[in-house]
This record gives C-alpha cells, sequence and structure tokens, in this order.
C-alpha cells in the first residue's frame, strides 16, 4: 500500500488547505515538504509495526522526486518539529466534522465547562 489509498480519504487538496490555515509552509530548499510530512505522519498510525525507515519507503514510492533516496532520520525529526502537532490536529477536525444535527443543543449540566 503507497500513497495513494490515503490520498484518497486526506487528499492533497484538503491538506494544502489545512496547511495553509495553520501558516505552515516550505521555507528551506531541500527540507522535507510539509506535505510530505502530514503523509508520512499519517502513514506512521497506519504501519505502526514497521520502522521509520520501512515507513518512509512506503511514502517516497509515490512521490517521483523523493524516490531515488529515502530522506536521513533526522530530517524526519527536523521536519516533524516544523509541522508541529497544530496541523494534524485541524486535519482531524476537517475529516470528523460534527457527530450531532446542525441546531441541537447542549443538555445544562451544572458542572464546569
Amino acid at each position: 500500500m503507497r500513497l495513494g489509498v490515503i490520498t484518497q480519504w486526506v487528499t492533497p487538496e484538503l491538506v494544502g488547505e489545512v496547511l495553509a490555515e495553520c501558516r505552515k509552509r516550505d521555507r528551506r530548499p531541500g527540507a522535507l515538504p510539509a506535505v510530505f510530512m502530514v503523509y508520512f505522519t499519517l502513514a506512521l498510525a497506519l504501519f505502526h509495526q514497521d520502522s521509520y525507515d520501512d515507513v518512509a519507503e512506503h511514502v517516497v514510492g509515490g512521490i517521483p522526486e523523493l524516490s531515488a533516496s529515502i530522506p536521513h532520520k533526522a530530517s524526519f525529526t527536523r521536519a516533524r518539529e516544523r509541522l508541529g502537532p497544530e496541523v494534524l490536529e485541524q486535519l482531524f477536525h476537517h475529516l470528523a466534522g460534527p457527530l450531532a444535527p446542525a441546531g441541537l443543543k447542549a443538555p445544562s449540566t451544572g458542572g464546569c465547562a
């Protein structure tokens, strides 16, 4: 399984929209792209039993520009720090959506909010 399965659900357009909302953009030439890191992070969850290198091979196989080599582990660490958790949190909110019908009011519990 490669990026194709993930991108059917988490489209590149959605990832781009979320990155723009979070004001994350690629600033350093040669650094791992933020879009790649979103998909890599999702793939880490899907292939939890695999090593970083194995997961990178799954993801890189779907990106012609990166298919010649697997980035160094330190590159992944720096790129994940640049990406931060906000992007994946926003992506989740875009995909999950509300469960209750619009206009439904929460019952008053009298407790802390």
